[in-house]
């Protein structure tokens, strides 16, 4: 039943719009009696509401839930100065996050003494470096259908010609653009941005990602290996803190 919850929540949240439990049944691959009582449960504890008598949405405990407990994860909790201190020391947006499935979870994004802390999705895989980052360690096979599967969702906007045409392409381009283990995407989002990554791996986490974006600065490569080397030492060292 908790395997199946967790099912439940997950489409239904990523639904463009209400589901039945005879849609929702479907995605999950049971009867739909057995869908039906859990999907009882989860209203009764308000993680879903019915906008209609047939239909099911998200609701307000999925929220309640993800604000609570994102507060309280080591990885966020702990990282945030580590975070800031990259964007002050740089002028650029300094960014830690990780990725879920197709979602980039952006834990910080810290630029011009403002942080926001705690973002899920909301932004196209295939234009963010740091996203990208962590797709590179990914089997190719599943690094495209995630990159499909955001396109389904986000579109796949070109903003620049340099941004890649399709998910293939992108993987590729990606790949190539890796050195040492730092991503490089220049102008893929927007004219003269330098955008850059590096992963960060601490025992006992999920695999994040430290990216750098902000205008084009003089010797790029060195300047973004050498700030965001510190910026990942500062991140692995204070997660390696609480343990």
């Amino acid at each position: 039943m908790l395997t199946t919850g967790l099912d439940i929540l997950r489409i239904v949240a990523e639904a463009e719009a209400p589901l039945t439990a005879t849609a929702i049944a479907q995605r999950v691959g049971l009867h739909v009696s057995s869908v039906s009582r859990t999907l009882a449960v989860l209203v009764r504890h308000g993680y879903l509401r019915k906008p209609t008598y047939h239909s099911f949405a998200a609701d307000l405990g999925v929220l309640a839930l993800a604000g609570q407990a994102v507060t309280r994860l080591p990885a966020v909790a702990r990282t945030r100065p580590a975070i800031e201190a990259l964007a002050r020391e740089t002028g650029m947006q300094a960014t830690l996050a990780a990725l879920h499935h197709d979602e980039v979870l952006y834990l910080h994004r810290s630029q011009a003494a403002e942080t926001i802390t705690g973002v899920a999705g909301g932004f196209p895989l295939h234009l963010s470096v740091v996203g990208l980052r962590l797709l590179l360690d990914v089997p190719a096979a599943e690094a495209t259908a995630a990159l499909e599967r955001a396109e389904r969702r986000y579109g796949w906007e070109r903003p620049t010609p340099a941004t890649p045409a399709n998910p293939a392409e992108c993987l590729a381009q990606a790949g190539r653009r890796m050195r040492d283990g730092m991503l490089r995407i220049d102008a893929w989002d927007a004219p003269g941005i330098l955008g850059v990554a590096v992963r960060v791996d601490v025992a006992g986490h999920a695999p994040l990602a430290v990216a750098l974006v902000g205008p084009m600065p003089d010797d790029a490569d060195a300047f973004a290996r050498t700030h965001l080397d510190r910026g990942a030492a500062a991140v692995r060292t204070a997660l390696e803190e609480q343990m």
